[in-house]
């Protein structure tokens, strides 16, 4: 069975029937209601989800431009690194990757 992962109601439809599967063994009382609390908290993680994802990718977005403009020779942050120190981010992750080792 091929499931178009980028199509909501095909993916609506995959995760429902793999539901349905799940569920056959709970009692019929409760089996719909659950099925449907599921789905809904199912729905509304995944949109929380892309909606970080997207402000995520339009944070990266707008900082790329400052990333990508040239360095001024002389500039504080050239001479640090071309004096061998590091920042404080650098010896940051220095510190955690020697404590896990």
């Amino acid at each position: 069975m091929a499931v178009d992962f980028n199509d909501s109601t095909s993916r609506l439809e995959y995760l429902g029937e793999k539901l349905d599967d799940l569920m056959d063994g709970i009692n019929v009382n409760y089996g719909k209601v659950l099925m449907e609390e599921l789905v809904r908290r199912l729905e509304h993680t995944v949109s929380d989800f892309n909606d970080e994802v997207k402000v995520l990718i339009n944070s990266l977005k707008a900082n790329k431009p400052v990333e990508d403009t040239p360095k001024t020779p002389g500039s504080e942050s050239d001479e640090a690194v071309e004096g061998g120190e590091l920042s404080e981010f650098e010896r940051r992750l220095d510190e955690l990757e020697k404590s896990h080792k």
